[in-house]
């Protein structure tokens, strides 16, 4: 089958933003045109906020942070109020409608739908199976309909009591009448096999053989790191960007390590490059900042220690920013000589390169590229992923991080080879400190590490995965019925 004809519609909450799913779904649009013979003006996108692009059409209702949603996260696992039920129908109605006239109005053939088995887009994935259980049973089988499974109620302990009203719309999560899935880690399938036996899904085998992919995160390496020499000794980082100059005295870092008597030179930089949500457990971040602090004084060697957070705050929890600013306020009493630096750049980082009336906005995107030319690290002592894809990020601009290892990093990222100094539970251990202090003080080692890392990405975690994976699974959409008997 020749699938470089069909009309692609894109779903979820954000597109083009700097979220997880926002960059897998780049990263499938690339995919799809670069790999799969898709043509960029055949692929369409819906959501509740996008970055500028050609064929998006926006709807609050998909918004994860609206009212309903909001609702629905708030009585999830409390007694529903008065009118619950019928107010998640009228809602869910509507964005049926919208998705309804999306389809019809771009002649859609196949819906990739992301998130929807997660209740931050419950209103997004029942409005979604209302449209497909209409289709179907008039006897309409077009537009197939495959979901992008990045993580689910199930998967968190917060959505393992729903009330009554909220179980009667979980079989919409992501629902029976999907044609395919595509995971993004090993653990995933056989959690999606329960739910499926439990919905009495016929042959749930089956489809589970024949309609599911497993997708790893994937990253690109967007600088000619391979013609670099490597055996000089001396920092081998992405080239510098005369956008990028300003961005350390943007984001507030100059002006607080000359308050302390530190140049930049003087400076080790940090890279949390991560949203603000409590399971990325940045306070041991800053744990690890202090005590590679303390290692630098220990040495003899006059540094100040800086630790950049690149993500934006107020998703999962909104008050986890203030922990941390209060965590990092208690962490410098404890530590009266500590001359640490906590920088929030969310303000001044966007998805993209922007300038509104007299500031300059940076490329999220971009950020470790930056901190890779002054010789810093990245932290990455996430307690739970999906899989990692700002780790990947990081990796590809050359970044050496250090990591704990959660679950999906030991069954899906381990096995591959990269050499990430890492801890077990997020507790900080001497020789994790001692590995950082000498990859920050050792460029000869550092680039050891960095090349190892560019040449395992290139080989393991190419972009081309995706479409190596994702065609035969949209192939068999089209072209082969299950048999359910």
């Amino acid at each position: 089958m020749n699938i470089s004809h069909l009309n692609v519609g894109i779903i979820h909450s954000l597109i083009g933003k700097n979220d997880g799913v926002s960059i897998v779904i780049d990263q499938t649009v690339h995919a799809m045109v670069d790999d799969m013979g898709i043509e960029l003006g055949s692929i369409f996108f819906l959501a509740a906020h996008t970055s500028p692009r050609f064929n998006a059409e926006t709807n609050d209702i998909f918004w994860h942070k609206n009212d309903i949603h909001k609702t629905i996260l708030k009585y999830f696992s409390k007694k529903p109020p008065e009118g619950f039920d019928e107010l998640i129908h009228e809602k869910a109605c509507y964005a049926k409608d919208i998705i309804k006239q999306f389809v019809r109005k771009n002649n859609i053939d196949l819906i990739i739908a992301h998130n929807t088995s997660h209740p931050y887009n419950f209103i997004t994935a029942v409005g979604l199976g209302y449209f497909i259980e209409e289709l179907r049973d008039q006897g309409i089988i077009w537009p197939k309909v495959m979901v992008w499974w990045h993580d689910s109620y199930f998967e968190r302990l917060q959505f393992s009591n729903p009330n009554p009203v909220i179980k009667k719309y979980l079989k919409y999560l992501p629902g029976v009448e999907i044609d395919g899935i595509a995971f993004i880690n090993k653990t995933q399938p056989e959690l999606a096999r329960k739910l499926y036996k439990s919905l009495n899904y016929n042959n749930v085998e089956k489809f589970f053989t024949n309609r599911t992919i497993v997708v790893p995160n994937t990253s690109s390496i967007d600088w000619d790191w391979e013609n670099k020499n490597w055996d000089n000794g001396e920092l081998i980082a992405p080239p510098f960007d005369n956008y990028n100059d300003t961005f350390l005295r943007d984001i507030g870092l100059i002006n607080e390590i000359e308050k302390r008597n530190f140049t930049i030179e003087d400076t080790i930089i940090l890279l949390q490059h991560t949203r603000i949500v409590p399971r990325k457990k940045i306070e041991v971040a800053l744990d690890f900042a202090i005590r590679l602090e303390k290692k630098f004084q220990k040495n003899g060697l006059r540094k100040c220690v800086a630790l950049l957070i690149s993500g934006h705050s107020g998703d999962e929890q909104f008050e986890y920013k203030k922990i941390l600013g209060e965590y990092y306020k208690k962490l410098l009493k404890e530590n009266p000589e500590s001359k640490l630096v906590l920088i929030f750049g969310e303000d001044r980082i966007l998805s993209h390169r922007d300038i509104i009336v007299d500031k300059k906005y940076y490329n999220f995107y971009e950020v470790p590229a930056i901190v890779s030319q002054y010789g810093g690290i990245g932290t990455y002592f996430s307690e739970v992923e999906g899989f990692g894809n700002n780790l990947l990020e990081m990796v590809s601009f050359g970044l050496p991080v250090v990591i704990n290892k959660y679950d999906v990093f030991r069954s899906d990222i381990e096995h591959l080879g990269f050499h990430f100094p890492a801890i077990e539970k997020c507790i900080l251990t001497d020789d994790l400190i001692e590995s950082a202090f000498k990859i920050l003080t050792n460029y000869h080692t550092r680039n050891e590490i960095v090349l190892h890392n560019l040449k395992v990405l290139q080989q393991k975690l190419d972009h081309k995965i995706i479409a190596e994976l994702l065609k035969p699974l949209i192939i068999k959409m089209f072209t082969r019925i299950l048999n359910l008997d």
